[in-house]
């Protein structure tokens, strides 16, 4: 029998691989590297610019990621364990060393930023009542950018905040579109309406992502440009943040294959997360980021 001849590009696990390894990067550079009074081009620069490539591709596969699980409360659960184990490993950093709770890297992580987005998108797939629910996410991660105490920083805990939870509604919006406009023209043409989705559908949902994504990060920076003061920036999005908007072309290359699965290797991607996290948390106490500010 004639192998199947797999489409040009990468598979979601490739995709996750990669923006595992730019994440990686990312918290080691976090971690380990002194972050210079004034940003210019060195190690701590390149590693954390380079790491910010990561999130756009996790917010991607996230939101493909409600559109095909079949255990959406079982996805929103392993995404909100993750992120309260990471951030209560920084509190006992915080708590035990005497680390500002506001200065410690460790508290308010990316995985707070994936459930938020997730369970957004979940609401607004609904189409119900329940949808109104989703401004609940949008308060959390709108208070997350507002600082309450100099010791304790922001009220809630995210890594992005409210950019990433723009991201995520912009994604739902373009996939949205996506399968509405493939749908009404199999219609128009009397076909049955799912016979585009079938064909075109990736390619429709990388392209509106990505023309999510530049519009978000220009929509930022226009923020910037007029206010680069305001609270609803992410840390250092100019210029560290914007890099990550070339995650678009690691979109474009996504060939719309999960690729090979197993039940250890989707419990892997979920633990290397915080394992990664908490053991480079332990080693910066000693030598690193953490140390210095002990």
């Amino acid at each position: 029998m004639e192998q199947e001849k797999q489409p040009f590009g990468f598979s979601s696990l490739i995709l996750k691989i990669i923006a595992c390894v730019l994440m990686t990067l990312d918290h080691v550079a976090l971690l380990f590297l002194p972050s210079p009074a004034v940003l210019s081009v060195g190690p701590y620069y390149i590693l954390r610019a380079i790491g910010k490539i990561a999130f756009p591709i996790f917010a991607f596969l996230a939101v493909e990621g409600v559109y095909h699980t079949k255990n959406i409360k079982g996805y929103l659960l392993r995404l909100l364990i993750g992120a309260l184990l990471i951030d209560l490993f920084g509190y006992i950093i915080s708590f035990s060393t005497g680390i500002s709770i506001a200065s410690n890297p460790i508290i308010g992580n990316a995985f707070m930023d994936l459930f938020l987005g997730v369970l957004l998108v979940y609401l607004l797939k609904r189409k119900d009542w329940y949808s109104l629910f989703a401004i609940l996410p949008f308060l959390y991660a709108l208070f997350s950018e507002v600082e309450i105490h100099e010791y304790y920083g922001t009220l809630f805990k995210a890594d992005w905040g409210f950019f990433s939870i723009c991201l995520f509604a912009l994604f739902f919006l373009a996939r949205e579109l996506g399968d509405y406009y493939l749908k009404k023209k199999a219609l128009r043409e009397g076909l049955e309406e799912n016979t585009y989705l079938l064909l075109d559908s990736n390619k429709y949902h990388k392209i509106l992502s990505v023309f999510a994504l530049v519009t978000i990060e220009l929509v930022f920076y226009l923020i910037f440009r007029l206010d680069n003061t305001s609270f609803l920036l992410p840390n250092q999005f100019v210029p560290l943040g914007t890099y990550s908007t070339l995650a678009l072309l690691f979109i474009l290359l996504y060939n719309g294959k999960r690729g090979f699965s197993s039940k250890f290797l989707q419990f892997s991607f979920y633990a290397y997360y915080p394992l990664h996290v908490f053991i480079l948390g332990i080693i910066s106490l000693f030598v690193g980021t953490l140390a210095s500010v002990l």
